[in-house]
């Protein structure tokens, strides 16, 4: 685990970590949420230059160079492995370092923040008189757990040339109107802050934050704009400090409707009995985000089944 060291002879407080002071020599472990926050800290960033705090990588190495330290905070550009006798490893497969290769055809239980696979199940079994249009949802626990999606593998019997969509969606925050508060609704599906001007009120057991993940082709980027930061509890497994972000680079956002972020799979028409969706690409979910499954029964009405799989990239395989 990557950790700050204080190597001053004084004191330093650390308010961007949620910490008061750190004494002379003293380490913290920068665990999931802790990370982002110090890489985005600008604090933080002053004290390495500086040469106050000493960043340590995960292998225990003292990362002396302040660039390098950044780099490590953000959990990019990491350093070259190689054997004894300095040959590089090659590595021909997308899957992020620190992650496993697991297939899955069930999300997780969000009530359990340490569950794998033990979550809604993505199939369909539609009977004449079902809705034409059915909705599946996949969801993840993922501040504890990074998870990067890949490839897609469906089976189906009788399908009538049936359709199938797959995107990727936010958990929905629930808002009401309201009036001088401290958030608004932009473009009638993003919730941005306001100075207690707003016109929307939100309750906090109804936020749901969806984080925004570092660009895959621009690592030091977000995949978007973001109005909104919180701490997050390893132990608890809860949300606090949750603040805005006037400048737009945050780490969350929270969105009233269902907006498309992504489509995977685009209206596929059923014919045969199978299919294999190959890519070399992989792509990080944030937390909050879900896949959503679509499934359109074509006229006449029908009998029909199928089931999906994914393949994940995840730091964790099981329960953990």
């Amino acid at each position: 685990m990557v950790r700050l060291r204080n190597i001053s002879d004084h004191d330093i407080e650390l308010e961007d970590l949620g910490m008061q002071l750190l004494h002379p020599s003293e380490e913290v472990e920068l665990e999931n949420q802790r990370k982002n926050q110090a890489a985005e800290s600008e604090q933080v960033i002053d004290y390495i230059v500086d040469h106050v705090l000493l960043v340590i990588d995960n292998d225990g190495t003292e990362v002396t160079d302040s660039s390098r330290a950044v780099d490590v905070l953000k959990g990019y550009n990491q350093k070259l492995l190689s054997t004894f006798d300095n040959k590089l490893f090659v590595q021909n497969t997308p899957r992020p370092i620190g992650t496993f290769t697991t297939f899955s055809s069930q999300g997780d239980d969000l009530n359990n923040p340490h569950d794998v696979g033990n979550g809604q199940k993505f199939q369909l079994d539609h009977k004449i008189g079902d809705p034409l249009e059915q909705y599946v949802y996949g969801d993840f626990n993922i501040m504890c757990n990074k998870t990067y999606a890949q490839e897609g593998y469906g089976i189906w019997e009788t399908a009538n040339f049936d359709q199938l969509l797959i995107e990727i969606v936010p958990q929905v925050t629930v808002y009401a109107p309201g009036t001088n508060t401290y958030f608004d609704l932009y473009n009638g599906y993003l919730v941005v802050p306001a100075a207690g001007n707003g016109h929307i009120n939100i309750e906090p057991q109804n936020m749901r934050l969806v984080e925004m993940p570092y660009s895959i082709d621009e690592p030091t980027k977000r995949q978007s704009p973001a109005f909104w930061d919180a701490d997050y509890d390893d132990n608890t497994h809860q949300f606090y400090n949750i603040r805005p972000n006037f400048t737009a680079s945050g780490q969350f956002n929270m969105f009233t409707v269902e907006l498309v972020f992504e489509r995977i799979v685009n209206y596929i028409i059923l014919g045969s009995k199978s299919m294999n969706l190959k890519t070399n690409d992989v792509a990080e979910l944030g937390h909050g985000m879900r896949i959503r499954m679509i499934f359109k029964t074509n006229a006449p009405d029908h009998d029909w089944k199928m089931a999906c799989m994914f393949m994940f990239n995840r730091q964790y395989s099981r329960a953990f």
